[in-house]
């Protein structure tokens, strides 16, 4: 519980405002550990010598000095995560890592304020159960989400004129605009008229295991959405929004492995290269949220202004992170944008097979 606390920036600003007090309490042995104290810290827990009790108005002053003056952690993290792409990496794998917020816990925070807001904000409520929303009931909300999404996949993908159909295609499921997800009306309707059909054949021309399992499972599922038209669409874009961030998580190490293929001949380790895509990831999930938050209440072109930035942001982030040419890093980004495409609409389509096989 102790660790999940110290993931809020709240939490971080108050421990870094405890940190802060100007005196010491005069304590002779760590209120903590009970270690002889020898400093104004613990030289064997780190605690720094506070009073054991402060008084609320101590305790106000010195959590508001440091909320609002950017002595806290994650201010200062969150204000170089967004000005100097690559900085923080830089920094972390220099061994400067105690004056900034940790990058795992600020993935934790950063990536549960994203898909929060991705399912809270408002969207068409009174059709919610109805995939063919054709009312005029909130007629913009659906297109705003559709172009946060968009944002969002073309800072991951590329802007590649050939990665835009599929982009399209899962910006609309996440959207609930324009969905096209169907299913087809299967050969046969039960299970025993096509195991019939099957044993009229000759033996080698038999469906295949996969073959049959597929036909068997389209089955059922055309007889369990028979007589509920839209159903299966909606039931598909909730998995679909329920799975994404797990699809995210577990494509960040693959991320950090292209990253270390790409630049094989330098003298990274693995680690590092993870490091560097936690971080990126980190401002992907905050710049999400800003583009959400934004689309709310902002001109057009704050819109626009943070779109462009989260577009190129990857980009200059590896011309700081590993100091090649713009030429190599423009090479090295393109080949990026394109392999992670690959690995994402792979892991879409595992993620699709999988709900049909358990829906």
């Amino acid at each position: 519980m102790e660790d999940l606390g110290k993931t809020l920036p709240v939490s971080e600003a108050l421990t870094e405002a405890e940190s802060s007090t100007l005196r010491r309490s005069g304590n002779e042995y760590c209120l903590n550990c009970g270690t002889k104290l020898l400093d104004s810290y613990c030289h064997h827990c780190g605690q720094k010598d506070l009073p054991r009790r402060q008084t609320l108005g101590e305790l106000w002053i010195n959590f508001i000095s440091s909320f609002w003056s950017y002595e806290g952690k994650f201010f200062v993290t969150t204000r170089y995560l967004i000005t100097k792409p690559g900085f923080l990496a830089m920094e972390y794998n220099a061994g400067r890592r105690e004056r900034y917020f940790h990058p795992a816990r600020m993935y934790v925070f950063i990536s549960f304020v994203f898909f929060l807001l991705f399912v809270s904000l408002p969207d068409d409520e009174k059709g919610e159960n109805d995939v063919n929303l054709t009312g005029p009931s909130k007629p913009q909300t659906s297109e705003q989400k559709a172009h946060q999404v968009d944002s969002a996949l073309s800072a991951a993908f590329g802007g590649d004129s050939t990665l835009s159909t599929i982009r399209k295609a899962v910006r609309d499921s996440i959207s609930r605009k324009n969905v096209n997800v169907k299913l087809q009306e299967a050969e046969y309707r039960s299970v025993e008229e096509y195991d019939s059909a099957q044993s009229l054949k000759p033996a080698d021309e038999r469906d295949g295991w996969f073959k049959r399992n597929m036909t068997i499972r389209e089955i059922e599922l055309n007889n369990r959405y028979r007589d509920k038209p839209g159903q299966f669409q909606q039931d598909f874009v909730n998995a679909f929004k329920d799975n994404f961030s797990r699809i995210l998580f577990f494509l960040l190490p693959v991320f950090a492995l292209l990253l270390k293929l790409l630049y094989m001949r330098r003298d990274y380790f693995y680690s590092e290269h993870l490091v560097f895509s936690i971080y990126y990831y980190n401002f992907f999930f905050l710049g999400g949220s800003l583009v959400m938050v934004a689309n709310l209440f902002s001109p057009g072109w704050v819109i626009t202004l943070i779109n462009l930035w989260i577009y190129i942001y990857l980009l200059v982030a590896m011309k700081r992170m590993y100091q090649q040419s713009w030429r190599k890093t423009m090479a090295k980004f393109l080949l990026l944008s394109s392999m992670f495409f690959l690995c994402m609409t792979f892991a879409l389509v595992v993620a699709a097979l999988v709900f049909l096989m358990v829906i």
